[in-house]
């Protein structure tokens, strides 16, 4: 008599249950084979056939389902056991049959099928490999149609050896496609299509795996051709330079003497010049490593007789030459570099992991507090804490209180406040910001003081910029913002000779970024994890597990975090139901609805329809691009005063508008995520497996620390401080008793877990009225200031709450997800 389907599933069950343990006790995850050599006759059929047909057509599917069904990976959990493979390729005939029985053999369509096909109601992690109708679904059909009616189940089948997948690991890390096309080539080489313009409406598939809905606005298509994105690698090449020499040597402007800069040990409390001055520096200010050549002249020291000086300064800091290319002893300072300029690793140990591909990681680092503490006439009195920040970048760190953050975007608000609209010229008048279309005042919005600075190598993959993906990428003269040069180019009547500088030099810094590159991960990379988290990345539905099934779903995409940060994988990107062209690789353009993403709202909430409407008809927008624009020049004083009141319908709209449509957050690219912790837009979460696990997430925390002669700040060195399995850094979770200061500032009786009195009192200040920010409860206990070393998650816009849907992965899937984020 027969086996029944049961026993014979039952036979093969306990036979690949044994082979899994073998494997699985041997502990070697990449060594030995699975099973047996041919495996068992179809019965009756023709074994050599069948044998060339599983050969040429199906082992080679299998390599896919190896990456993840094999003992050890991600796929090894209860229900995935019932379908698993050999470590190695070559050896799976028996195991392919064995788990074909014990999922129910072919009843009416084996589950293999189902799963792979994306038919089965269960989730199945590795997306679809095998659509319905493809020829690896034909072809699997036709291997589990010959293990149940082995005769003539070949007639009909076709096909040679199965064409080679595209690898699932490999990163063009960040690197724009006009940077890698012109290398080898002449100037006259016409440059591709740039990626990001391929994301419009009406242009961009919006029904595949990666969703797209930040879109892509032209701003120069009314501006000469000239000034229009550049046309051949040498155009490309010739403003890629002169942006770096702008940021290296045009961008600085006078701040002090080489003399001030060397006594600035004066105002640390210490006896002497210190031997370890720059090192010591850094600490105190959180002004880093400059990959180039950077000096300054030590005490005495004549900096033309030797080179500049044998001193280094650090990056955001240069010392400046006079028009005969001499260098003068006055130390500039470089503002970009103060929030785009961080540094991971310590060179002076030999950890040099950024060079200058890798410029602009985000400085986490930069103490604002303390530099514009230092700055202070009253540097080191009570009067100092009472007091913003004085330092040159103050305008772009309204009520910063935290060492490693920055308020870049807050200033926007100070800028449409106080510049004329069109010209930029001094034309103060709060209301421009909070009357809106309808004449109805409204002033109550946060000060989202809490943003951790992005990297500059991720600006060319993604078409709009900005947490909220505020404007596009195409506005480049917001990029100027900062860089205005002295004092007198920032704030003057006409505003004239800040729009040129502007115009002179924005593209080139755009042409700059887009050269630059991610770095690698330093440290060694597991990569049969990596090619699992790649396959989860891209496929697995995190809404279809049962944990997020009240969790509202992104507006598009197939779930995967890949449907909002983009496909990388060579895999993938090459597969038409993930991108509508390759061209797209690593392209993140997905706004994700506040209430999908959840994390903390107030730096949103800050951008106020009002400000978002206005910002249109800005210089900015681009407004010029109006056919009812009329220049600043060609309007009487009076008018040009007034008009920034005007009703919306009567001013000139731009070329680039505020995002206005989805209102939240837009995923982010990855390329070299691994170097910019902590996470989310306000730096809140140290680490990635945290962000991956929103229960690891601290309350309050403080990065590990460096002291030195009683200089103290965090440690960046990545062998000492990086946690380099949870990807992110080593830091102390804090109770609010252990945050320097007094107990009602950082504590509150009733609930150990919320905010203090004087924590309360401060945020419903910040989160009435913007400008309150600029108010400071001071905390009057000696060493108060050192909370700055802290991250509180209590204070407004320090959240970091949110990204829950990640919670639904295994330890072992987030393993396999952090272990490929580190190959980008």
């Amino acid at each position: 008599m027969d086996e029944t389907r049961m026993q014979r599933g039952a036979r093969g069950m306990a036979g690949l249950l044994s082979l899994g343990l073998l494997a699985a006790c041997s502990g070697d995850y990449s060594g030995s084979t699975g099973g047996g050599n041919a495996g068992p006759s179809p019965g009756g059929g023709d074994l050599r056939g069948l044998e060339d047909f599983y050969a040429q057509r199906i082992e080679p599917r299998l390599a896919f389902c190896r990456t993840c069904h094999v003992p050890g990976g991600v796929a090894d959990v209860e229900d995935g056991r019932r379908f698993m493979l050999g470590q190695r390729p070559g050896n799976d005939y028996a195991l392919l049959r064995a788990s074909w029985e014990a999922l129910g053999g072919n009843n009416p369509e084996s589950r293999i099928l189902l799963m792979a096909s994306g038919r089965d109601a269960r989730s199945h992690s590795g997306g679809a490999p095998w659509p319905q109708g493809s020829d690896a679904y034909r072809d699997m059909a036709i291997m589990l149609g010959c293990f149940e009616q082995p005769a003539g189940c070949l007639d009909g089948a076709g096909g040679g050896p199965v064409a080679e997948e595209a690898p699932l690991l490999g990163s063009k890390r960040a690197q724009h496609v006009w940077a890698s096309y012109c290398e080898g080539k002449d100037d006259s080489a016409v440059l591709p299509a740039d990626p990001r313009t391929l994301v419009q409406p009406g242009t961009i598939a919006t029904d595949r795996a990666v969703f797209f809905n930040a879109y892509w606005e032209d701003c120069h298509a009314h501006m000469p051709e000239a000034e229009r994105q550049a046309k051949t690698c040498g155009e490309y090449r010739a403003r890629r330079d002169r942006g770096l020499a702008f940021l290296i040597d045009e961008l600085p402007v006078g701040a002090m003497s080489a003399e001030e800069y060397n006594n600035t040990w004066r105002k640390w409390g210490l006896p002497g010049r210190p031997d370890n001055f720059d090192q010591l520096y850094t600490l105190r200010y959180g002004l880093n490593y400059a990959p180039f050549y950077n000096p300054y002249p030590l005490p005495g020291e004549d900096p033309n007789a030797t080179n500049g000086g044998s001193g280094r300064l650090p990056l955001g800091l240069r010392q400046l030459k006079d028009e005969n290319g001499r260098w003068t002893g006055e130390i500039g300072t470089a503002a970009c570099f103060q929030c785009h300029g961080g540094q991971i690793g310590e060179p002076a140990i030999g950890e040099h992991l950024l060079t200058l591909e890798n410029l602009g990681l985000g400085n986490n680092n930069y103490d604002v507090v303390i530099s514009g503490q230092d700055a202070s006439p009253f540097a080191g009195t009570y009067v100092s804490t009472l007091l913003p920040p004085l330092s040159i970048d103050a305008l772009f760190n309204i009520g910063i209180k935290q060492r490693g953050q920055n308020n870049a975007v807050g200033a926007f608000e100070f800028l449409v406040t106080v510049l004329d609209l069109d010209s930029l010229g001094l034309n103060p008048n709060p209301l421009k910001t909070v009357v809106g279309v309808t004449g109805v005042i409204d002033i109550a919005h946060p000060l989202a003081h809490t943003q951790d600075t992005p990297p500059w190598w991720n600006m060319g993959s993604r078409p709009r910029k900005f947490f909220d993906a505020g404007v596009s990428n195409d506005s480049t003269r917001i990029i100027m913002a900062a860089g205005p040069g002295e004092f007198e180019e920032l704030v003057s009547a006409s505003g004239e000779a800040y729009r040129t500088r502007i115009e002179q030099y924005d593209q080139d810094l755009e042409a700059f970024f887009l050269s630059l590159r991610s770095p690698a991960w330093p440290g060694t990379i597991d990569t049969a994890l990596a090619e699992q988290g790649a396959v989860l990345f891209h496929t697995k539905d995190l809404w279809a597990e049962p944990g997020n099934a009240d969790a509202p779903r992104p507006l598009g995409g197939n779930g995967s975090c890949a449907s909002c940060h983009g496909a990388y994988s060579p895999r993938y990107v090459n597969d038409p139901a993930y991108l509508q062209t390759p061209a797209l690789e690593g392209v993140a353009a997905h706004i994700v609805p506040l209430a999908v993403i959840g994390t903390d709202p107030a730096r949103s909430d800050m951008l106020t329809p009002t400000l978002r409407e206005r910002w249109d008809t800005t210089f900015w927008g681009y407004n010029d691009a109006a056919a009812d624009y009329v220049a600043p020049e060609d309007k009487d004083p009076l008018t040009e005063l007034l008009d920034d009141m005007y009703p919306l319908a009567l001013r000139p709209m731009g070329a680039c508008g505020w995002e206005k449509t989805v209102i939240g957050y837009q995923a982010p690219p990855l390329y070299g995520v691994w170097a910019t912790a902590p996470y989310f837009h306000n730096g809140s979460v140290p680490t990635l497996e945290q962000v991956l696990d929103s229960s690891k997430r601290p309350a309050i925390w403080q990065r590990q620390l460096q002291e030195d002669q009683g200089i103290k700040g965090f440690d960046q060195r990545f062998g000492a401080a990086f946690d380099q399995q949870a990807v992110g850094w080593k830091h102390r979770v804090l109770d609010c008793t252990e945050i320097p200061g007094s107990a009602i500032a950082n504590c509150n009786p009733v609930d150990d877990q919320g905010p203090s009195l004087v924590q309360m009192t401060q945020n419903f200040l910040n989160g009435l009225v913007s400008w309150t920010g600029l108010v400071n409860i001071p905390d009057p206990v000696p060493g108060a200031v050192d909370k700055r070393l802290v991250y509180d998650t209590r204070i407004l816009g320090n959240g970091n709450g949110g990204h829950t849907f990640s919670d639904v992965l295994t330890e072992a899937e987030r393993r396999a997800i952090i272990e490929y984020l580190k190959t980008l």
